[in-house]
């Protein structure tokens, strides 16, 4: 059976829950959202959809163009300081011998493509980040119509990337080294759960 191996980016590839918090915090308290500026708040976040959840956190939807500038140019200033997670580069270089690589991501695709271009990964398909929509579902759809052949798999850390990804129709992989729980990721029920990388190229090879 071939396969499509759609991965989220911060949390799963990288290691960047510490920037992504203290941007967030330094933008809500910039734009007036201080009951919100916190670690947990963040993370609550993802409980579903990103900006969906932003909505719903109190914050006015055009007020989201200008946190989601903030967030960006955040992470750009400090993108060469983030780390892969370990074991991450193998692990993508052995699923992309035999598979399809995809990126869906509520990051920004180029900044996604300019921390993989200085650490020489590359991938054989397409990354989807925020700038080319705010929903995994429809991003995630718009990779499923290209194959009529393959298995779909999308890997992520939170309760709402199982929750997209379930709701696009793929086989939902949720990796415990990531920014939720154990116990929060299950709420998302997941169809697989792997506790390392290289548990993850096991799942995968033996589908």
């Amino acid at each position: 059976m071939l396969k499509a191996i759609i991965f989220d980016f911060d949390g799963v590839i990288v290691d960047s829950l510490e920037l992504w918090t203290e941007a967030f915090i330094s933008a809500c308290k910039g734009n007036g959202f201080s009951r919100i500026a916190s670690k947990e708040a963040f993370l609550n976040l993802f409980d579903g959809n990103f900006y969906e959840e932003m909505l719903k956190a109190g914050i006015a939807e055009k007020e989201v163009p200008l946190m989601r500038k903030k967030l960006e140019h955040a992470y750009a200033e400090n993108k060469d300081s983030i780390k892969l997670i370990d074991g991450m580069r193998e692990t993508l270089d052995i699923l992309a011998k035999e598979n399809q690589i995809y990126i869906v991501s509520s990051n920004f695709s180029g900044i996604v493509q300019d921390i993989l271009d200085s650490r020489g990964i590359e991938i054989s398909g397409e990354i989807l980040g925020a700038d080319k929509g705010k929903s995994k579902v429809k991003k995630i759809e718009s990779i499923k119509s290209r194959y009529f052949d393959h298995i779909f798999f999308y890997i992520g850390d939170t309760r709402g990337d199982m929750i997209e990804g379930k709701i696009a129709g793929v086989k939902t992989v949720a990796v415990t080294w990531g920014w939720h729980s154990r116990e929060k990721l299950n709420e998302g029920k997941p169809d697989y759960l792997v506790n390392t990388p290289q548990e993850l190229v096991k799942l995968i090879n033996s589908l």
